[in-house]
Parts: C-alpha cells; structure tokens; sequence
C-alpha cells in the first residue's frame, strides 16, 4: 500500500517542480525561483516524516493515509485556483497581457 501510495507524489512533485514550475517566473528571475521552491519543498520532505510518525502512533494508516490524500487535495486545489497556463506561450507574453483574454487579444 505504501509503494502506490508512494508512486502518485513522486509523479506531482516530479512534475510540478520539473514542468510547472519554472514556467511560472520570467526567465531572468527562472533558475532562482525554482530553486526556492525546491528549497520549501525539501523542507517539506524533512518535516512529513515526523507528521507521519505522529499521526500513525495516533491513528494508524488510516490516519497517514487521510493526511496525504489531503496534502494532495489541497495540492490540486492551489494549482486550480492560482496556477498558470502557459500554453506554449513565453511568461512575459502572458504578463505583457495582464487581464485581456487570448480571444480579447487576438479582437
């Protein structure tokens, strides 16, 4: 149980770090922003075991697997809420863009 649910975040964080990530700075600031975000996210990885440790002494797998699927919910939702699509496109076309919809702009 421990392996699949293993599997599905090493594929988030792989991909949200890797993919996402960096497409959400402008290319001067890129590598430096990535590598804060990195700099969170290990500090995540070295806190979860400890969360983990609790919450099993306290409510067994049950408990840890309910914190995960949580951590991955709320993951989901942050990305839904505040993520950037970048569509292929370069991040200072989309800020030089602001509000204006691709259809607005296009007009």
């Amino acid at each position: 149980m421990g392996f699949l649910l293993t599997i599905p975040i090493y594929v988030l964080v792989t991909l949200l770090f890797a993919i996402y990530i960096p497409e959400l700075f402008p290319t001067e600031v890129r590598m430096r922003a990535s590598g804060i975000c990195n700099t969170f996210g290990r500090g995540a990885t070295i806190l979860t075991p400890f969360i983990v440790v609790a919450l099993f002494r306290s409510y067994h797998v049950g408990g840890v697997l309910a914190f995960m699927i949580a951590l991955l919910i709320v993951q989901i939702f942050v990305v839904l809420i505040f993520g950037v699509e970048p569509k292929k496109r370069r991040l200072e076309e989309i800020e030089s863009e602001g509000s204006v919809t691709p259809q607005a702009a296009k007009a």
